[in-house]
């Protein structure tokens, strides 16, 4: 028997017989084989290239290395998986693999057999596969793929009476190419019904491995040949839809039912693309009339439901956008785009986000419908009020710009034009009259660009707004004001760091360390490794320490300009007052007293008498710290050779050696 007909052979016993045990590698009986799903019940649908139509001058062991072991056919070369094991697979086949070992009903039933679930495994020698475990045959092994491509086929069409033989990359190319195809000759009338249902079978195969442009291509061809059936624009419909094309898909919908009256699934697919086209009334009329062409369809009546239950999320999330209950309009957008992806449920949501200040969902939503979409008025309007509010004017207003000249007359993106603008130019002149000190109307400024901008209270323009208006006060000493606008900036945007700063660099200016040390104990909570923050709390923790050192000037009584004799001659005569011996007589508490007293003063002559320690305890550091500073320098001037360190003959000064 030859290799062609060895390969037609078990092209036909695959396709006749349903197989029920697993064709693994590693036992079938073992537990780890029972949690898998079996190969051949994913086999059914058939993705690859037919082995049957591989030439048989071709090196067997060659094409068994790119044989699917899922659906036992070649895999399809556009479309080809490789996993971490070295082995190959059809991308669909090895998708709907995984997805059914990962399917929840699989893991009950190995549960339910007393089998721990197992991860997902390779359908050829059971090593478990993570999701980037796997990737395309051509950036895994480029050789490989292109040795792939080089394999000598048949076309599949084969029996229509095209000769063609040519390599796997040329497959599709050929099959929608009319000079090769058929060797260009023009389907013959009694012959082009036949022609066109075997290009539509091979589009359906390009549809299930999801290689939905390819099977666009192969439907076009079958209507070329029969332009009369509406299965193939019904077909081609469902693949433009795949594809993101819903107007392409309507159109398709649109052909197919006006050639069949009766086509159910025209009507709706129909139906499904008006809804991504955010025209449910359409499709509720669609459906309407399908229901009076094609009465007690329940999958019509199902999808009727449906868009009508999408139409009421709509109109629901439209009323809450317009009451300002943005949280409530969120919930609703977010049900509406569980049923579709349509730009109205999309640009609905990302509004709501918008109302939120949330607007880093609000552009990634706003994006999606203009890439999807670039005429679309509504997105550029809602990504420009997104960008505004994150405070990137420029970028903001190209937008706003671009959704005007897209509609002159749109009064959304003509009020959020207006509005941005001002907002824009006051935030601009606050922030040069601060660079310039004019604070007052830097405060001003800021105030009108809170105005103008009407922002949602938790959008970032307005805690940057507020954030700037509390340095303005803050350099205008309106400590009071300036404590004021950072706990809004704080209360809008909690993470809001610029705001902490200036709150505790006035809490500091109060004379209260304590609250600036634990607002910035908040903030590194937030963000522990960062060192501006770091540096903030380390200058409040000083100044908690500095305001809890006992004053050794007033405990001396003499003033912080005062000489050395000066304070020698003010301890000796607060030891006079304060010496234990002469409140011997006294009470527990007097004597207690005069202890503690006499023992501060002690302290007090023994930081003042030494210039170094003196010198940095007007710098702020308390008697601990002290100490720490100048053993520190004892170390330093040892290790320099006790000639000029800081204890030594000329000392460095500063206290930080």
């Amino acid at each position: 028997m030859t290799s062609r007909a060895k390969n037609e052979a078990r092209e036909e016993s695959r396709r006749n017989e349903v197989r029920t045990e697993t064709s693994l590698h590693s036992p079938s009986s073992s537990p780890r084989a029972r949690d898998l799903p079996s190969v051949h019940r994913l086999a059914r649908r058939v993705m690859g290239f037919p082995l049957a139509d591989v030439l048989a001058s071709e090196d067997s062991g060659v094409v068994e290395e790119f044989q699917c072991k899922i659906c036992q056919d070649l895999v399809e070369y556009t479309k080809c998986s490789h996993t971490i094991c070295a082995h190959v697979f059809c991308a669909g086949c090895l998708h709907d693999w995984l997805a059914r070992c990962g399917d929840q009903d699989v893991q009950n039933d190995a549960a339910a057999h007393g089998v721990n679930p197992n991860p997902p495994r390779c359908p050829t020698c059971n090593t478990p596969l993570a999701s980037d475990d796997v990737s395309t045959l051509k950036d895994a092994s480029p050789l490989a793929w292109r040795l792939l491509g080089r394999v000598r086929v048949r076309c599949p069409l084969h029996a229509s009476g095209c000769a063609w033989r040519g390599d796997l990359s040329e497959v599709s190319s050929h099959l929608t190419n009319s000079g090769t195809h058929l060797a260009g000759r023009d389907y013959a009338p009694e012959s082009g019904k036949a022609n066109a249902e075997a290009l539509k079978d091979q589009g359906n195969a390009k549809f299930q491995a999801r290689q939905y442009q390819e099977a666009i291509q192969l439907y076009s061809k079958a209507i070329s040949a029969a332009p009369g059936v509406a299965s193939y624009y019904g077909n081609r419909a469902a693949a433009w839809l795949h594809c993101g094309a819903a107007k392409e898909c309507a159109d398709d919908c649109r052909r197919a039912i006006a050639l069949d009256p009766g086509y159910v699934k025209g009507y709706l697919r129909l139906a499904k693309a008006l809804c991504e086209q955010s025209d449910v009334a359409a499709a509720e009329e669609s459906l309407r009339v399908a229901s009076l062409k094609c009465p007690g369809k329940k999958e019509l009546e199902e999808e009727h439901a449906r868009v009508r239950a999408l139409a009421g999320y709509l109109a629901s999330g439209a009323d809450a956008l317009a009451r300002e209950e943005y949280a409530l309009a969120l919930e609703i957008y977010a049900a509406a785009m569980g049923a579709t992806q349509c730009a109205a449920a999309t640009l609905g949501a990302a509004r709501a986000e918008t109302g939120l200040g949330r607007c880093d969902r609000a552009l990634r939503l706003s994006l999606q419908v203009i890439r999807a979409e670039p005429s679309n008025v509504h997105a550029y309007a809602v990504r420009g009020h997104a960008l505004c509010l994150k405070t990137d004017f420029d970028q903001g207003m190209k937008h706003l710009k671009e959704s005007l000249r897209l509609d002159p007359d749109h009064r959304e993106a003509q009020s959020l034009h207006r509005r941005m603008k001002r907002a824009g130019a006051a935030l601009d002149r606050g922030r040069q009259a601060a660079a310039k000190r004019d604070f007052t109307t830097a405060v001003e400024s800021f105030t009108d660009a809170l105005a103008a901008a009407d922002a949602p209270v938790s959008s970032p323009l307005t805690a940057a707004s507020l954030a700037e208006r509390a340095n303005a006060h803050l350099r205008l000493k309106a400590y009071d004001d300036a404590l004021r606008d950072c706990g809004a900036a704080i209360e809008s945007q909690e993470d809001y760091k610029p705001a902490y700063y200036t709150m505790s660099t006035a809490l500091l200016n109060t004379g209260r360390p304590t609250e600036a040390k634990e607002v910035l104990e908040k903030l590194l909570e937030m963000d522990p490794a960062d060192e501006t923050t770091r540096r903030h709390h380390e200058k409040a923790a000083f100044e908690v320490k500095k305001a809890a050192r006992p004053d050794y000037y007033a405990i001396l009584g003499v003033s912080s300009v005062a000489s050395v004799p000066e304070i020698k001659q003010a301890y000796k005569q607060r030891c006079m007052e304060w010496h234990p011996d002469r409140h011997a007589s006294g009470t527990e508490e007097e004597r207690a007293a005069a202890e503690k007293n006499f023992k501060s003063l002690g302290e007090a002559l023994e930081i003042m008498d030494d210039q170094m320690k003196r010198q940095l305890y007007d710098e702020g550091y308390d008697k601990e710290a002290i100490n720490e500073r100048v053993e520190a320098a004892k170390r330093a001037a040892h290790r320099g050779g006790g000639g000029g360190g800081c204890g030594g003959g000329g000392g460095c000064g500063s206290g930080h050696c």
